[in-house]
């Protein structure tokens, strides 16, 4: 029962990360435009969430086979790959989110990265 509890869990937070990400209407959950403005490896990210999600439960119910030992290393090594590529795109985006901070910071743009003309940053 746990293990079933978990994976319905595991499933659901994967499609809202997707959702959240995924949807038509770029303001997510808040209504706001990210800082920074639109990303779209954050979309790319949410996709790869929802997959990461989908193949962990189906690894735990259906490719746990000892007997083929190479499939299952295959599978696996697959979603160790993918969760690595989801680490990339999250440090890019904290690398993305501190330039426009400190660009904004500095008075040059606005915090979608928009660049200020003159006058506008002078507060």
């Amino acid at each position: 029962m746990p293990k079933l509890l978990f994976s319905i869990a595991l499933i659901l937070s994967g499609a809202a990360f997707a959702w959240r990400y995924l949807s038509p209407w770029s303001g997510g959950w808040t209504g706001r435009a990210p800082i920074g403005g639109d990303r779209p490896w954050r979309r790319l990210g949410a996709g790869i969430m929802l997959v990461i999600s989908v193949m962990f439960v189906v690894g735990i119910y259906v490719v746990d086979i000892p007997d083929r030992p190479r499939p299952y290393a295959a599978y696996w090594a697959v979603m160790l790959g993918m969760v690595l590529w989801l680490c990339v795109l999250a440090v890019r985006d904290v690398l993305y989110t501190r330039r426009v901070l400190d660009d904004y910071r500095a008075g040059r743009t606005d915090l979608k990265g928009v660049p200020l003309t003159s006058g506008e940053g002078d507060d």
